[in-house]
Protein backbone atom coordinates (compact mmCIF):
# COMPACT_ATOMS: atom_id res chain seq x y z
CA UNK A 1 0.00 0.00 0.00
CA UNK A 2 1.32 3.25 -1.25
CA UNK A 3 -0.48 6.65 0.21
CA UNK A 4 0.64 9.76 -1.20
CA UNK A 5 -0.54 13.03 0.24
CA UNK A 6 -0.17 16.51 -0.56
CA UNK A 7 -0.91 19.21 0.96
CA UNK A 8 -0.88 22.96 0.64
CA UNK A 9 0.93 26.00 2.34
CA UNK A 10 -0.94 28.58 3.30
CA UNK A 11 -0.72 32.46 4.78
CA UNK A 12 -2.36 33.53 7.84
CA UNK A 13 -3.42 37.21 9.29
CA UNK A 14 -4.02 38.93 6.02
CA UNK A 15 -3.08 41.92 7.32
CA UNK A 16 -5.92 42.86 10.16
CA UNK A 17 -7.56 39.39 10.62
CA UNK A 18 -4.57 38.47 13.06
CA UNK A 19 -5.07 34.19 14.39
CA UNK A 20 -8.36 33.96 12.68
CA UNK A 21 -8.36 34.59 8.84
CA UNK A 22 -6.14 32.05 6.86
CA UNK A 23 -5.73 31.35 3.12
CA UNK A 24 -4.64 28.11 1.31
CA UNK A 25 -1.92 29.08 -1.29
CA UNK A 26 -1.20 27.03 -4.69
CA UNK A 27 2.38 26.12 -3.76
CA UNK A 28 2.51 22.35 -2.06
CA UNK A 29 4.44 19.72 -0.13
CA UNK A 30 4.33 15.99 -1.45
CA UNK A 31 4.82 13.18 1.05
CA UNK A 32 4.84 9.52 0.49
CA UNK A 33 4.37 6.59 2.68
CA UNK A 34 4.70 2.93 2.24
CA UNK A 35 4.59 0.13 4.71
CA UNK A 36 8.36 -0.82 5.78
CA UNK A 37 9.90 -3.12 8.45
CA UNK A 38 12.12 -0.01 9.57
CA UNK A 39 11.61 3.67 9.82
CA UNK A 40 13.34 5.44 6.80
CA UNK A 41 12.96 9.29 6.24
CA UNK A 42 13.80 10.60 2.73
CA UNK A 43 14.15 14.06 1.06
CA UNK A 44 14.60 16.43 4.44
CA UNK A 45 17.76 17.21 6.23
CA UNK A 46 19.60 14.44 8.33
CA UNK A 47 18.14 15.77 12.12
CA UNK A 48 14.94 15.37 10.80
CA UNK A 49 15.34 11.71 9.42
CA UNK A 50 13.84 10.10 12.77
CA UNK A 51 10.72 9.43 14.25
CA UNK A 52 10.61 13.56 15.54
CA UNK A 53 9.72 14.38 12.06
CA UNK A 54 6.65 16.40 12.14
CA UNK A 55 5.03 14.64 9.68
CA UNK A 56 5.46 11.33 11.68
CA UNK A 57 4.16 13.32 14.68
CA UNK A 58 0.86 14.16 12.80
CA UNK A 59 0.72 10.26 11.63
CA UNK A 60 0.85 8.95 15.45
CA UNK A 61 -1.36 11.44 16.59
CA UNK A 62 -3.85 9.97 14.45
CA UNK A 63 -3.34 6.75 15.08
CA UNK A 64 -3.57 6.91 18.66
CA UNK A 65 -7.02 9.26 18.25
CA UNK A 66 -8.10 5.78 16.90
CA UNK A 67 -6.97 3.71 19.32
CA UNK A 68 -4.02 1.94 16.69
CA UNK A 69 -0.71 1.27 16.75
CA UNK A 70 1.44 3.37 14.40
CA UNK A 71 2.65 1.04 11.49
CA UNK A 72 6.43 1.39 10.20
CA UNK A 73 6.89 3.52 7.20
CA UNK A 74 9.61 4.76 5.07
CA UNK A 75 8.68 8.47 4.44
CA UNK A 76 9.48 10.06 1.28
CA UNK A 77 9.17 13.87 1.51
CA UNK A 78 9.12 16.32 -1.79
CA UNK A 79 8.88 19.68 0.51
CA UNK A 80 7.52 22.59 -1.66
CA UNK A 81 6.47 24.82 1.30
CA UNK A 82 9.79 25.99 2.66
CA UNK A 83 9.97 25.74 6.54
CA UNK A 84 10.15 28.12 9.18
CA UNK A 85 9.20 31.24 6.80
CA UNK A 86 5.23 31.76 7.50
CA UNK A 87 3.80 29.63 4.87
CA UNK A 88 2.54 27.19 7.40
CA UNK A 89 4.89 24.56 6.63
CA UNK A 90 4.16 22.86 10.47
CA UNK A 91 0.36 22.37 9.35
CA UNK A 92 1.32 21.16 6.15
CA UNK A 93 3.25 18.39 7.85
CA UNK A 94 0.95 17.61 10.23
CA UNK A 95 -2.00 17.40 8.15
CA UNK A 96 -0.22 15.52 5.57
CA UNK A 97 0.87 12.85 8.73
CA UNK A 98 -2.55 12.65 9.55
CA UNK A 99 -4.40 12.75 6.63
CA UNK A 100 -1.64 9.39 5.67
CA UNK A 101 -2.84 7.55 8.43
CA UNK A 102 -6.55 8.42 8.23
CA UNK A 103 -6.08 6.08 5.19
CA UNK A 104 -3.60 3.63 6.38
CA UNK A 105 -6.77 2.75 8.92
CA UNK A 106 -9.66 2.82 6.13
CA UNK A 107 -10.45 6.92 6.44
CA UNK A 108 -12.56 6.24 9.67
CA UNK A 109 -12.03 10.36 10.37
CA UNK A 110 -14.08 13.07 8.44
CA UNK A 111 -11.96 16.61 7.09
CA UNK A 112 -13.44 18.75 10.10
CA UNK A 113 -12.09 15.85 12.50
CA UNK A 114 -8.52 15.70 10.90
CA UNK A 115 -8.87 19.73 10.90
CA UNK A 116 -9.78 19.17 14.56
CA UNK A 117 -6.40 16.98 15.24
CA UNK A 118 -4.45 19.13 13.60
CA UNK A 119 -5.71 22.12 15.27
CA UNK A 120 -5.15 20.98 18.38
CA UNK A 121 -1.79 19.73 17.84
CA UNK A 122 -0.42 22.90 16.99
CA UNK A 123 -2.99 25.01 19.52
CA UNK A 124 -4.62 27.36 17.00
CA UNK A 125 -6.41 26.72 13.41
CA UNK A 126 -5.50 29.58 11.51
CA UNK A 127 -3.11 27.79 9.23
CA UNK A 128 -5.03 24.14 10.01
CA UNK A 129 -8.42 25.17 8.56
CA UNK A 130 -6.94 26.44 4.94
CA UNK A 131 -4.52 23.24 5.02
CA UNK A 132 -6.85 20.85 5.74
CA UNK A 133 -9.76 22.20 4.06
CA UNK A 134 -8.42 24.42 1.34
CA UNK A 135 -9.55 28.32 0.36
CA UNK A 136 -10.50 31.25 2.45
CA UNK A 137 -11.40 30.14 6.34
CA UNK A 138 -12.28 32.52 9.03
CA UNK A 139 -11.11 30.01 12.48
CA UNK A 140 -11.89 30.37 15.77
CA UNK A 141 -11.99 28.39 19.26
CA UNK A 142 -15.06 27.45 20.99
CA UNK A 143 -16.51 25.15 23.81
CA UNK A 144 -13.43 23.31 23.42
CA UNK A 145 -14.06 22.48 19.60
CA UNK A 146 -12.36 24.45 17.05
CA UNK A 147 -14.45 26.13 13.75
CA UNK A 148 -13.80 26.44 10.37
CA UNK A 149 -15.97 28.80 8.70
CA UNK A 150 -15.47 28.63 4.71
CA UNK A 151 -15.36 32.38 3.38
CA UNK A 152 -15.60 33.70 -1.05
CA UNK A 153 -12.71 34.60 -2.49
CA UNK A 154 -12.47 36.13 -6.00
CA UNK A 155 -10.57 34.06 -8.22
CA UNK A 156 -8.41 36.75 -10.05
CA UNK A 157 -6.02 37.91 -6.76
CA UNK A 158 -2.69 37.02 -7.34
CA UNK A 159 0.23 36.43 -4.03
CA UNK A 160 3.04 37.60 -5.14
CA UNK A 161 5.80 36.35 -2.29
CA UNK A 162 9.11 36.81 -1.18
CA UNK A 163 10.71 34.42 0.70
CA UNK A 164 14.15 36.34 2.56
CA UNK A 165 16.72 33.71 3.21
CA UNK A 166 16.17 33.96 7.32
CA UNK A 167 13.35 32.86 9.62
CA UNK A 168 11.17 34.69 12.03
CA UNK A 169 11.18 32.62 14.80
CA UNK A 170 6.98 32.44 15.91
CA UNK A 171 8.40 32.62 19.74
CA UNK A 172 9.83 36.20 18.68
CA UNK A 173 7.24 37.34 16.82
CA UNK A 174 4.82 36.48 19.98
CA UNK A 175 6.58 38.55 21.98
CA UNK A 176 6.99 41.20 19.90
CA UNK A 177 2.89 41.58 20.63
CA UNK A 178 1.52 44.61 22.79
CA UNK A 179 0.52 43.10 25.65
CA UNK A 180 -2.44 45.81 25.65
CA UNK A 181 -4.07 47.55 22.87
CA UNK A 182 -6.34 50.52 22.92
CA UNK A 183 -9.88 50.21 21.99
CA UNK A 184 -9.52 52.52 19.44
CA UNK A 185 -6.81 50.63 17.82
CA UNK A 186 -9.09 46.98 18.37
CA UNK A 187 -12.16 49.29 16.70
CA UNK A 188 -9.81 49.78 13.44
CA UNK A 189 -8.05 46.06 13.24
CA UNK A 190 -11.86 44.70 13.47
CA UNK A 191 -13.37 47.16 11.13
CA UNK A 192 -10.45 46.55 9.10
CA UNK A 193 -10.75 42.97 9.06
CA UNK A 194 -14.74 42.79 7.94
CA UNK A 195 -13.58 45.07 4.86
CA UNK A 196 -10.77 42.60 4.21
CA UNK A 197 -13.39 39.92 3.91
CA UNK A 198 -15.56 42.12 1.73
CA UNK A 199 -12.72 42.65 -0.90
CA UNK A 200 -11.40 39.43 -0.61
CA UNK A 201 -15.17 37.86 -2.28
CA UNK A 202 -15.82 40.98 -4.38
CA UNK A 203 -12.20 41.55 -6.24
CA UNK A 204 -12.49 44.74 -5.17
CA UNK A 205 -9.17 46.55 -5.31
CA UNK A 206 -9.18 49.59 -4.24
CA UNK A 207 -11.20 48.46 -1.11
CA UNK A 208 -8.35 46.04 -0.65
CA UNK A 209 -5.77 48.59 -0.54
CA UNK A 210 -7.97 50.23 2.36
CA UNK A 211 -8.74 47.09 4.20
CA UNK A 212 -5.14 45.64 4.39
CA UNK A 213 -4.03 48.03 7.37
CA UNK A 214 -3.54 46.43 10.53
CA UNK A 215 -2.16 48.21 14.04
CA UNK A 216 -2.58 44.72 15.95
CA UNK A 217 0.71 42.66 15.26
CA UNK A 218 2.07 44.23 11.89
CA UNK A 219 3.75 47.61 13.30
CA UNK A 220 5.47 45.52 15.85
CA UNK A 221 6.64 42.11 13.65
CA UNK A 222 7.99 44.29 10.43
CA UNK A 223 10.76 45.61 12.70
CA UNK A 224 11.62 41.60 13.24
CA UNK A 225 12.04 41.17 9.80
CA UNK A 226 15.51 43.22 8.30
CA UNK A 227 14.16 43.85 4.27
CA UNK A 228 10.46 44.73 5.40
CA UNK A 229 10.46 48.57 4.28
CA UNK A 230 12.56 47.74 0.92
CA UNK A 231 10.43 44.69 0.01
CA UNK A 232 7.23 47.11 0.56
CA UNK A 233 8.37 50.05 -1.55
CA UNK A 234 8.70 47.46 -4.34
CA UNK A 235 5.87 45.83 -4.32
CA UNK A 236 4.04 49.51 -4.34
CA UNK A 237 6.53 50.84 -7.34
CA UNK A 238 5.74 47.56 -9.02
CA UNK A 239 1.68 48.25 -9.18
CA UNK A 240 0.61 45.77 -6.37
CA UNK A 241 -2.59 46.68 -4.45
CA UNK A 242 -1.66 45.34 -1.09
CA UNK A 243 1.13 44.47 1.34
CA UNK A 244 1.64 42.20 4.70
CA UNK A 245 3.27 40.14 6.33
CA UNK A 246 2.39 35.83 5.59
CA UNK A 247 2.07 34.50 9.24
CA UNK A 248 4.93 35.41 12.21
CA UNK A 249 6.99 36.18 8.51
CA UNK A 250 9.53 35.87 7.07
CA UNK A 251 7.69 35.60 4.20
CA UNK A 252 5.80 38.63 2.40
CA UNK A 253 2.98 38.81 0.25
CA UNK A 254 2.08 41.60 -2.10
CA UNK A 255 -1.02 41.10 -3.95
CA UNK A 256 -2.68 42.45 -6.89
CA UNK A 257 -5.31 41.05 -9.99
CA UNK A 258 -2.75 42.33 -12.34
CA UNK A 259 -0.13 38.92 -13.79
CA UNK A 260 2.02 41.52 -14.90
CA UNK A 261 2.30 43.24 -11.71
CA UNK A 262 2.64 40.50 -9.83
CA UNK A 263 5.66 39.17 -12.16
CA UNK A 264 7.20 42.67 -11.97
CA UNK A 265 7.78 42.19 -7.72
CA UNK A 266 8.68 39.09 -7.58
CA UNK A 267 11.37 39.77 -10.33
CA UNK A 268 12.50 43.37 -9.28
CA UNK A 269 12.64 41.21 -5.81
CA UNK A 270 15.05 38.91 -7.03
CA UNK A 271 17.03 41.06 -8.47
CA UNK A 272 17.67 43.37 -5.25
CA UNK A 273 17.94 40.38 -3.17
CA UNK A 274 19.47 37.42 -5.41
CA UNK A 275 19.54 34.88 -2.63
CA UNK A 276 15.60 35.26 -1.91
CA UNK A 277 12.87 33.15 -3.56
CA UNK A 278 9.96 34.55 -4.87
CA UNK A 279 6.36 32.72 -6.56
CA UNK A 280 3.41 34.15 -7.62
CA UNK A 281 0.63 31.89 -6.26
CA UNK A 282 -3.05 31.63 -6.43
CA UNK A 283 -5.50 30.32 -3.71
CA UNK A 284 -5.89 26.80 -3.73
CA UNK A 285 -9.39 25.71 -3.68
CA UNK A 286 -8.59 22.14 -2.41
CA UNK A 287 -7.39 21.42 0.98
CA UNK A 288 -5.14 18.48 1.81
CA UNK A 289 -5.57 15.41 -0.91
CA UNK A 290 -4.96 11.67 -0.46
CA UNK A 291 -3.83 8.75 -3.24
CA UNK A 292 -3.57 5.42 -2.30
CA UNK A 293 -1.91 2.66 -4.54
CA UNK A 294 -2.88 -0.81 -3.53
Amino acid sequence: MFVTVSAPASTSNLGPGFDCLGLALSLRSVFTFEPSDELIVEGCPEAYRNADNLVLQGFRTLCRQAGAEAPTVRLTINAGVPVARGLGSSSTCIAAGAAAANAFLGNPFTKDDLFQICARFEGHPDNAAPCVLGGLTASFAADERFHALALPISPDWRFAAVIPDYEVKTADARKAMPKEISVKDSVFTTSHAIAMINALASGDEDLLAEACRDRLHEPCRRKLIADYETLRALAFESGASAFFISGSGSTLIAMTKSDETALRFTAAARDRFPSFDAHVLETCREGVEVKVEE
